[in-house]
């Protein structure tokens, strides 16, 4: 920063307006000069109005304090260990040497969005957005290519996709060269994971497979396995089973490998959920179960979520008795932890409990209910998220249930949409492709 950007930077920093931080000292519209860049303050003008800014007067150099906020940057990159994030934080949040120079901790400030983020405390990472909001004309262009990013990275948490990919994007279109490979793999991954929930598939094709390109030549295992899953359900959402179930093989071929449960549920159970789709059920069931191994019993989401895949193979095995106790066990789990719709959580365990529930009414053969969370919860849900297999899916389960109760009418037309539905799965849909 040169001399004026400096004194405004922590000008703003105090919350000073120009008429406070110019009293006494000079005329508020030399400050205002002196800040934009079109004279120099005299140097009995520089040292009173660092004085009152309580700054030295001119920045530090400041080694250590750059080598803490980059090991920390690197440390965020693939966060896998939340605990060692958090100590790390804790050991150097109040170092002095981070607040020493403004770029230092400029950069350490925006470091601390994807920090809060990756910890889950978004209402810090809120605040710290806010705040960081008002330095952006200090951000050099690496720091505001971060800023962008990490602000996309809030959007996605936020389940605020189409904001989110916006910002992805536009974080793409003024990255620097000086951008790492591996920086930049980060940020395709998050714009290709961010697509696909955007439905927008080739999209996320594209840059999913960019990524994986980086990742495998700087050989990020968990990345890689990431990639793969992300690329095999875009081809799986639109027919191409051979390519998804190609990339389904090397993300549990490598996944298997690695030291880390959660990415080993993630591949099983997608592996599973594919194998439903291409009713093998038997194959299906068998990653369910492996996938249940890697989860413990307090990730209740994941839990029913696996549980929900298996009951819809049971179902479609007519092997009610198994899936009475999958019932059983899953609708314990909601009692003994007073789960609910009005619970503190997620869209994402919404979901999964609205479809637990669904099939819950189906086993127990409370078909009235059972159409009615249908039709009213679950397939606006579904539809939302263009999934027309399990549209196709539940319609027929829904047709099933008016023939055992002699409604032929609503019947004929449960199978006509579920038919509709499934013709869906298996061709491209217009709406998905990239121009």
């Amino acid at each position: 920063m040169d001399t004026g950007m400096r004194l405004k930077y922590h000008r703003l920093k105090k919350r000073m307006s120009v008429e406070e931080l110019a009293s006494g000292i000079l005329p508020t519209r030399e400050l205002k000069k002196i800040e934009s860049g079109m004279k120099d303050p005299s140097l009995n003008e520089l040292e009173a109005l660092c004085k009152k800014l309580e700054i030295p007067l001119a920045p530090k150099d400041n080694p250590v304090g750059k080598v803490l906020v980059k090991n920390f940057k690197s440390l965020l990159l693939h966060p896998q260990n939340k605990a060692k994030i958090m100590e790390q934080y804790a050991d150097i949040h109040d170092h002095p040497l981070l607040q020493s120079d403004e770029e230092t901790e400029l950069e350490y400030n925006i470091q601390q969005i994807r920090y809060f983020i990756i910890t889950g405390d978004l209402d810090s990472a809120e605040e710290k957005v806010s705040e960081i909001e008002r330095f952006k004309e200090f951000m050099n262009r690496d720091q505001y290519y971060l800023y962008q990013k990490y602000i996309g990275n809030y959007n996605y948490i936020l389940r605020d996709f189409e904001q989110a990919l916006n910002t992805y994007l536009f974080a793409d279109k003024i990255a620097p060269s000086s951008v790492s490979a591996s920086e930049l793999a980060d940020l395709y991954y998050s714009i290709g994971l961010t697509a696909s929930q955007s439905s927008k598939i080739n999209l996320g094709k594209k840059y999913t497979e960019m990524a994986l390109k980086i990742y495998q030549q700087e050989f990020v295992p968990k990345r890689i396995v990431e990639c793969h899953l992300t690329i095999a359900i875009n081809e799986k959402r639109i027919g191409n089973f051979k390519k998804a179930k190609e990339h389904f093989k090397h993300a549990r071929t490598i996944g298997s490998k690695l030291d880390y449960d959660p990415l080993k549920f993630d591949t099983e159970i997608n592996y599973g959920h594919f194998y439903f789709q291409f009713q093998n059920f038997e194959q299906a069931l068998k990653h369910l179960e492996n996938a249940l191994q890697f989860r413990p019993y307090e990730y209740t989401s994941d839990i029913l979520l696996g549980y929900t895949i298996m009951l819809k193979c049971h179902i479609e095995l007519n092997d009610l008795e198994k899936a009475k106790i999958l019932i059983e066990k899953g609708y314990n789990i909601i009692k003994e932890k007073n789960l609910s719709l009005s619970s503190p959580s997620n869209d994402t365990f919404k979901e999964v409990y609205i479809e637990f529930m669904c099939l819950y009414y189906f086993v127990k053969k409370n078909y009235e209910k059972f159409e009615e969370e249908l039709l009213e919860k679950l397939i606006p849900i579904l539809e939302s998220r263009f999934d027309n297999f399990e549209i196709g899916f539940y319609f027929s389960l829904l047709g099933n249930t008016y023939l055992k109760q002699n409604e032929f009418s609503k019947a004929s037309s449960a199978f006509k949409k579920s038919a509709h539905a499934f013709k869906n799965t298996i061709k491209i849909n217009e709406e998905w492709e990239e121009t």
